[in-house]
């Protein structure tokens, strides 16, 4: 029998943790909870909305477990600020691990590692993180509280990832690294040292070639008809 969960949140993040619950979980999601100046609807993805103030009420802590379904602001700060809140009012929280992914490691409260993620042996996942299809962590590496590990990013194994760190799209984080609380690791970025809390690592994005697509074709042979 499926257990009934609420899920805080009405946004994309939340639409597309839903997918992965309604695709084929042990939880039925019953309502979306959001703070109570963004319930301007009485309903979304084809569920009730309901607000924060009204949760414990309508869905008391006995009955219905949550999962904390917003995205990376704050540096995680606002879905650690959120897990924290429904955790003091006494709510259990579900977790969930795509069937697509093998392996033994642990993971924590509120966590989620979608499709396609590479996860080896003996690592740990804290609570309230997010693993994104694609994401690659080595073995015995732990990934503490609150991290946000975007699809396509490679982490190395004995590797430390701080509290409430970002790991942002391609970035690659080497072995036996430890990563301080709070970091931001940008798009395609290479760390093979360790960092201090709340550094930022960004590499400038790619400049637009000068030639238009047009352009390039006819000046390119491995693009010319």
């Amino acid at each position: 029998m499926k257990k009934d969960i609420i899920i805080f949140g009405a946004g994309k993040i939340a639409e597309a943790v839903s997918f992965y619950f309604n695709r084929d979980s042990d939880y039925n999601v019953v309502s979306y909870v959001v703070d109570d100046p963004y319930a301007t609807a009485d309903s979304v993805f084809g569920k009730p909305l309901t607000k924060l103030s009204e949760v414990e009420e309508k869905f008391p802590a006995s009955e219905y477990m949550v999962f904390v379904a917003t995205g990376y602001q704050g540096i995680n700060g606002l879905r650690a600020g959120k897990y924290d809140h429904f955790k003091e009012l006494g709510y259990r929280f579900a977790s969930y691990v795509s069937p697509f992914v093998k392996g033994e490691f642990t993971i924590g409260e509120n966590t989620i590692v979608m499709d396609d993620a590479v996860i080896q042996p003996c690592v740990s996942l804290g609570n309230n993180v997010f693993v994104w299809g694609g994401a690659m962590i080595g073995h015995h590496t732990t990934i503490e509280d609150n991290c946000w590990l975007t699809g396509g990013c490679s982490i190395g194994g004995v590797t430390v990832l701080g509290r409430n760190t970002f790991v942002g799209l391609g970035a690659v984080i080497g072995n036996e690294v430890n990563i301080g609380a709070s970091c931001m690791i940008g798009a395609a970025t290479l760390t093979t040292k360790s960092l201090k809390e709340k550094t930022v690592l960004l590499i400038p994005p790619t400049e637009s070639h000068r030639l238009n697509s047009d352009q390039f074709t006819r000046m390119s042979s491995c693009f010319r008809v």
